[in-house]
C-alpha cells in the first residue's frame, strides 16, 4: 500500500471516529428518549408514550412542557407544563390559574371519571375557555374530587404564592391527577433539562400482559 493510500485510510478512520464521538456526545448531552409511565399529563401525553426530548437552552416560557427534577427528588425525572415564571405571584382557584391576580388563558376540558388508568386516555365531555394549550379536569359533581389528596396541596392553593427568583411553577395537564408544584414546590432552572418534541412510540399492556401499540399517537407533536 502506498503512503498516499495509507494517509487516506488513516484520515477516513479518523473522520469516522470523530463522527461517532460527535453523535454519541450529541445523544448524551443534547437529546434524550423518555418513557412516560403515569397519566399526570393526559391527554397531552398518556402512559406508555415515548418522547424525543431536546436539551432546553435559553429562556423557559409559560406553556412550555419540560423534563425536570424536583430538588427533593433528584433521582426521579418528571414532565409537566410551566404555568408560573420567576417573581410572579400565582394562585390556583378551582379550575382557573391566576398569575399576578389575573387569570391566564387555558382551554379547560372536562372529562369523565373514573377512566381507564392503564390506557390513560381521558374521555372528553365539554370544553370551556380558550388558550394556547389544553388542560383537563374531571367533570365536577359531589362524588368527584379527582385522585390528588387536596389536603396535601400546599403551594398556591389556599393563598397566593410568590415564585422565587430563577424558579418555575409547573402543573400537569391532568390537573386532578397530578402531584406537581402545588404539592412539590417550584423547580429551579438548573433542574429543567429539556423539552419533549415528538412521540416516537406509544404502547400499553392489556390484562393478559400483551403489548398493544397506540398507532394513532405515533409521530404526534408534543405541545
Amino acid at each position: 500500500m502506498s503512503s498516499i493510500r495509507k494517509r487516506l485510510l488513516i484520515i477516513g478512520i479518523a473522520v469516522l471516529a470523530l463522527s461517532g464521538i460527535a453523535l454519541i456526545s450529541y445523544r448524551v448531552f443534547f437529546i434524550k428518549m423518555v418513557r412516560v409511565p403515569t397519566g399526570a399529563m393526559a391527554n397531552t401525553i398518556v402512559p406508555g408514550d415515548r418522547l424525543v426530548t431536546k436539551r432546553l437552552f435559553g429562556d423557559v416560557k409559560r406553556g412550555d412542557i419540560v423534563i425536570f427534577r424536583y430538588p427533593n427528588q433528584p433521582s426521579i425525572q418528571y414532565v409537566s407544563r410551566v404555568v408560573g415564571l420567576p417573581g410572579e405571584t400565582i394562585q390556583v382557584r378551582d379550575t382557573s390559574v391566576y398569575v399576578n391576580d389575573k387569570q391566564i388563558s387555558e382551554q379547560r376540558v372536562f372529562v369523565r371519571y373514573p377512566y381507564d388508568f392503564d390506557f390513560g386516555v381521558l374521555d372528553e365531555v365539554t370544553t370551556e375557555g380558550s388558550g394556547p394549550y389544553r388542560v383537563f379536569y374531571f367533570k365536577r359533581d359531589k362524588n368527584t374530587s379527582g385522585t390528588v389528596d387536596q389536603s396535601r396541596l400546599k403551594f398556591a392553593v389556599t393563598e397566593p404564592f410568590q415564585i422565587p427568583n430563577n424558579q418555575y411553577f409547573v402543573m400537569g395537564d391532568n390537573r386532578d391527577n397530578s402531584l406537581d408544584s402545588r404539592y412539590q414546590g417550584t423547580v429551579p432552572r438548573e433542574l429543567i433539562w429539556g423539552k419533549p418534541t415528538i412521540i416516537y412510540w406509544s404502547s400499553h399492556e392489556d390484562k393478559a400482559h400483551r403489548e398493544s401499540v397506540k398507532w394513532e399517537r405515533l409521530g404526534k407533536q408534543v405541545n
